[in-house]
C-alpha cells in the first residue's frame, strides 16, 4: 500500500493485525496512536488525576490504580511496568505476539520481551549510551561524517585548566559530561569559580533516580560557546529514506520551570508555535538529519532518533550537539502537533519499521508535509524548592485559563486538540493527588497551549507564559519536607523547612 497522507495512513493501520501496546510511567506518556492504530491499549505504572480522563477514551491498566498517593517501591520508569509485574505478564499472554511501544528501553526490559515473545519497538541499548547518546563518541561520529560541530576538544579531566581553556576558548565556554543528559552534565563557565564547581560535579558520581548510578567520567567535552538559539528536530529512518519534522525550539533554562542549580541547557519543553527558521537555517536541520540517519541506517538502526542543535545568532551556521536515540521527549505532544496539522505520525512510521510492515511512501512529499510550520507548545513544571517536597493543595487535570493571575478551570482535557483558542491551556502529564511526594526538580505536571511560550530572543518565556507557570506552580503550594533514608528506601519525618 503507498501511503500518501495522514488519511492513507490510518487505512494502512487498519489492515494491521498486531496488538500495540504504549508502555510508560503515565498513560500520558504513550499517547499518539490511538487515532492510528485500531485498539490501542496504554499500560502505566503511575495513576494521576489526568489518567482518570485518558481512561475515558482509551484503555488504559495502571498498575497503581486505587494506592492514592502510595508508589509501588521500584524504578519509577517502564522497566518496572514489563519485568516486575506478574499482573501485566499474564495481561500480555492473552495476546499473541503483542508489540510494545516505549520512550527507552532496558537490557532487562530487552530480556523480558525476549523471554515472552513480546516484540519490543525501540532499538537495542548498545545504540544508547554505550554509542549514539555519548557526546564523546557522537562528536566523534560527527566528525567521521563531516558534519560540523563546535570548535573544541575532547580531554581528560586531569588536564583541565582554566586559564589555558579561558585563553583558547574565551568565556564563556563549554564543559559536557559524555553521559549526562537533559542539559544536567552541560556546564557553561564564566569565571574561575564555575569552573572549579563544575570539577567538583564531574568528580563525584551521579545518581539518577530512574537509571543506574552515572559514574564520574574520565573524559569530557571542552568547546566555544556559541552564542544562539537551541532548537531540535526529530528524525526517523525508515527502509524508504529518512524522515523528519521541521525545526522546533526548544525551551531550556527557565527559572520558574526548572531550578538552575543543576546545570546548563536544562530541558523545560518546546515551542512550535515560535519556531519560524529561515530557509538556510532548515536546509541545513535537513541536511544533517539525512546524513546522520543514514550513518544510522547503516549501523543497523531503525524508527526515531532526536538531534539536539545549536545555531549561531550571528552566521546563521548551524552545529549538532548532542543526539537521542530513541523516542524523544517532544513525545506526545509533538504526535498531537502534527494530527492538528492534519499530517502523517512519524510516530507511525517509528512502529511501521518495527512491524516490518510492506508499505511504500513518496520520502520527499511526506517530508514535505511533515515538515510545515506547526501550532502548539509545552512547558514542564517541575519541583523548585531543591529538596523533596510535597503538594499541600490538589489541581484538578485539564482545560483552563488565567482570569485575573488565577487558575479558571474551564473543562476537562488532556490534549491540544481539546483546546478552543490560545488564551486556553491544560494540565496534565502526571497531575497528582494532593499531599503527594516529589522529589527536587520532579515533574510536577506539563502545560500544554497553543499560544506562543518564548519571547522573541526565545531564551525566556514572554509575559503570559511566564505568568502561566508561575500561577500554575503556586496552586500546587509545593513544601520541603526532609527525608530519612533507612536501608534503601526514603522515608518522611514530616518537619517541613518551609
Amino acid at each position: 500500500m503507498i501511503v500518501k497522507n495522514l488519511q492513507t495512513l490510518k487505512e494502512l493501520f487498519q489492515q494491521i493485525k498486531t496488538p500495540i501496546f504504549g508502555v510508560g510511567t503515565y498513560a500520558f506518556h504513550r499517547l499518539g496512536l490511538e487515532s492510528i492504530v485500531s485498539k490501542y491499549r496504554i499500560i502505566a505504572l503511575r495513576y494521576s488525576l489526568d489518567t482518570k480522563l485518558i481512561e475515558k477514551d482509551i484503555r488504559v491498566i495502571s498498575l497503581e490504580k486505587g494506592m492514592g498517593t502510595k508508589h509501588i517501591r521500584e524504578p519509577r520508569n517502564a522497566t518496572t511496568v514489563i519485568t516486575r509485574s506478574e499482573k501485566i505478564k499474564k495481561y500480555l499472554d492473552k495476546f499473541e505476539n503483542p508489540a510494545l511501544l516505549v520512550y527507552k528501553p532496558s537490557k532487562r526490559m530487552e530480556r523480558a520481551c525476549q523471554e515472552n515473545n513480546w516484540l519490543l519497538m525501540a532499538n537495542p541499548t548498545s545504540f544508547g549510551k554505550d554509542l549514539f547518546e555519548n557526546k564523546i563518541k557522537f562528536r566523534k561520529i560527527l566528525q567521521e561524517i563531516e558534519i560540523s560541530v563546535p570548535a573544541g576538544k575532547i580531554t581528560s579531566i586531569d588536564k583541565l585548566h582554566y586559564g589555558h581553556l579561558m585563553n583558547k576558548y574565551g568565556l564563556p565556554f563549554v564543559i559536557q559530561h559524555p553521559t549526562r543528559g537533559g542539559g544536567k552534565g552541560t556546564f557553561f563557565i564564566h569565571n574561575q569559580k564555575d569552573f572549579e564547581e563544575t570539577l567538583l560535579k564531574l568528580e563525584e558520581k551521579w545518581d539518577d533516580l530512574d537509571e543506574k548510578k552515572i559514574t564520574s567520567p574520565t573524559e569530557v567535552i571542552v568547546a566555544k560557546f556559541i552564542q544562539g538559539y537551541s532548537p531540535s528536530i526529530t528524525g526517523c529512518v525508515t527502509k524508504h529514506g529518512i524522515l523528519s519534522t521541521n525545526l522546533q525550539h526548544q525551551v531550556l533554562d527557565i527559572p520558574e520551570l526548572y531550578n538552575p542549580e543543576k546545570g546548563s541547557g536544562l530541558f523545560c519543553g518546546h515551542d512550535w508555535t515560535s519556531s519560524r527558521f529561515s530557509e538556510k537555517v532548515c536546509q541545513q536541520a535537513y541536511e544533517h538529519v539525512e546524513k546522520i540517519g543514514q550513518y544510522f541506517k547503516q549501523q543497523g538502526y531503525q524508527g526515531i532518533f532526536g538531534l539536539d542543535f545549536v545555531l549561531s545568532k550571528k552566521t546563521e551556521k548551524l552545529y549538532v550537539v548532542e543526539c537521542n536515540p530513541r523516542l524523544v521527549a517532544s513525545y506526545p505532544t509533538l504526535n498531537m502537533v502534527q494530527l492538528l496539522n492534519n499530517e502523517p505520525s512519524i510516530l507511525a512510521f517509528h512502529v511501521l519499521e518495527f512491524l516490518n510492515t510492506d508499505y511504500q511512501i513518496d520520502i520527499e512529499e511526506i517530508n514535505r508535509l511533515m515538515r510545515q510550520e506547526k501550532i502548539g507548545a509545552q512547558m514542564i513544571v517541575r519541583n523548585l524548592t531543591g529538596h523533596w517536597a510535597r503538594n499541600h493543595k490538589q489541581v484538578k487535570a485539564g482545560v483552563y485559563k488565567l482570569r485575573k493571575n488565577k487558575l479558571k478551570y474551564l473543562r476537562p482535557g488532556y490534549d491540544l486538540k481539546h483546546l478552543k483558542n490560545k488564551e486556553e491551556f491544560i494540565l496534565t502529564d502526571g497531575v497528582s493527588l494532593k499531599r503527594s511526594h516529589f522529589s527536587p526538580n520532579r515533574r510536577i505536571c506539563r502545560i500544554l497551549t497553543l499560544n506562543q511560550v518564548l519571547d522573541l530572543n526565545y531564551k525566556e518565556l514572554n509575559p503570559w507564559a511566564k505568568q502561566v507557570a508561575k500561577t500554575v506552580y503556586q496552586a500546587f503550594d509545593m513544601k520541603s519536607v526532609r527525608w530519612i533514608k533507612i536501608k534503601k528506601f526514603f522515608f518522611p519525618n514530616f518537619l517541613a523547612k518551609g
